[in-house]
């Protein structure tokens, strides 16, 4: 019985990168139906740039992409699509030329506020308490245990 626990433990360890995507799937399909009814069209992904645009204004893609936490490519690949939907728009920064800034539509204003008003944080807040674990901390440790020694380096470490 020990070893069949060991071995089903085993089996599923090697999933957790497929229960994160499907976490991250399943928080983005429940949440596109309750942006609807409010008249959100913020692509899921993308409310983190909103916000962050929102409280800092005409900001690089660099600048965002520090802020975020998140890598310049993947910032820079949301954009095009946020402009299509006519929430940001683009500006040559007046100070450097070569340095584009990045700013909300009246548009993309009216969505930000849309989304403050309607936060998420009490649903997620009472999911923590139903798990009897806070999701936001245990995802956040798990990414920043990640970036201080990554998978690589704990499987040699562990097959030494």
């Amino acid at each position: 019985m020990h070893n069949k626990q060991n071995e089903q433990n085993k089996l599923s360890h090697s999933f957790i990168g497929k229960q994160a995507d499907d976490l991250s799937n399943l928080i983005r399909e429940q949440l596109q139906p309750i942006y609807e009814s409010l008249g959100i069209v913020v692509p899921v992904k993308s409310c983190s740039i909103i916000h962050y645009l929102f409280k800092f204004d005409g900001i690089s893609v660099t600048d965002l992409a520090k802020k975020l936490n998140q890598s310049h490519q993947l910032v820079k690949q949301k954009l095009p699509k946020l402009q299509n939907l006519g929430l940001i728009n683009q500006q040559p920064d007046n100070n450097d030329k070569r340095r584009t800034t990045y700013h909300l539509t009246e548009s993309g204003q009216q969505q930000a506020r849309l989304l403050e008003e309607n936060s998420l944080h009490a649903v997620y807040e009472h999911l923590s308490d139903e798990i009897n674990a806070n999701l936001y901390q245990v995802l956040n440790d798990a990414i920043n245990g990640l970036k201080q020694k990554d998978l690589l380096t704990r499987f040699q470490e562990n097959n030494l």
